[in-house]
């Protein structure tokens, strides 16, 4: 068999391998995104009943409400809040994965890192339920060593909803920063320093910028998983907090409304789609400024 055609056997038995998974997808994301898109498109009589005409009537009422742009708004800042606390507080942890001293503690802090994500969400929000609430653990502490005289009120706003968010989602933000640091080669650090850098500095010519593409997945990882999270804001902050996952959750199940929820939602997805475009966007411009391709 000459190069061409065992080029073209090669292809062909690729493709062969990834139907499967495409198949899966075809079936399960984008058929039912198109059945999204026809639903938000629908009409709607005063009862809610879904008519058989279509227009755009659900997007307008969505961009002219104050009260939908200002939920979409508050989503997209609570977004970025907790994907930039995540890759904050994931570099020291990533750091720490890579530097740990033998496979046996590096494997019990891999072990640790990922059995949050073994539990459910919802028990997870609970917990910080226990520890923010009133008569929560937090709470006790603080009355106790003497620091307040009455509890304070720890729930059902959107700061405890970013610190759930950061605890839930730390771990998507730790895995690809730990594995850019695992991908530096030891040398490249010892040549840093014997070229006269100090650990300073080597950090933040070298390291740093190596690992940039790594935060930068993290952080839309975070990002998008956040913003089309309803759970734990629903738990932590109420069902009153301006989110847009909330108002997709309320208008779905709660008022049956169906075509303006698939109208949110794929507004939600478009937004958010964006930010992670433009972010990806931004990482590669550094790249080709960085390395020249």
């Amino acid at each position: 068999m000459n190069a061409p055609a065992a080029n073209r056997a090669s292809t062909q038995f690729s493709w062969l391998l990834l139907s499967p998974s495409l198949l899966f997808l075809i079936v399960f994301l984008v058929l039912p995104g198109l059945l999204l898109a026809a639903l938000s498109l629908r009409d709607v009589d005063a009862l809610l009943t879904v008519l058989p005409t279509y227009s755009f009537s659900q997007y307008t009422g969505i961009f002219s409400s104050p009260a939908y742009l200002g939920a979409l708004w508050t989503t997209l800042w609570v977004s970025l809040a907790t994907a930039f606390f995540c890759v904050l507080l994931a570099y020291p942890a990533a750091w720490l994965l890579v530097t740990a001293p033998n496979r046996t503690v590096r494997t019990l802090l891999y072990v640790i890192l990922v059995s949050p994500l073994l539990t459910s969400v919802v028990i997870r929000t609970f917990a910080w339920i226990v520890l923010l609430a009133q008569n929560g653990l937090i709470n006790a502490t603080l009355i106790k060593l003497g620091f307040t005289d009455k509890p304070l009120a720890l729930l059902w706003n959107m700061k405890a909803v970013i610190i759930a968010y950061v605890q839930v989602m730390l771990p998507f933000a730790v895995l690809p920063i730990a594995t850019s640091l695992g991908e530096i080669p030891p040398a490249l650090t010892r040549a840093s320093m014997v070229l006269g850098a100090g650990r300073v500095a080597t950090f933040r010519r070298v390291i740093l910028p190596l690992t940039l593409p790594g935060m930068m997945t993290g952080f839309i990882i975070v990002f998008a998983l956040a913003a089309g999270s309803y759970i734990t804001p629903l738990l932590i902050g109420g069902r009153l907090q301006p989110l847009l996952p909330i108002s997709i959750y309320q208008q779905a199940v709660q008022i049956a409304n169906l075509p303006l929820a698939a109208a949110l939602s794929l507004t939600l997805l478009v937004v958010t789609g964006a930010v992670a475009f433009i972010l990806g966007g931004f990482l590669k411009r550094w790249e080709r400024k960085t390395y020249g391709h």
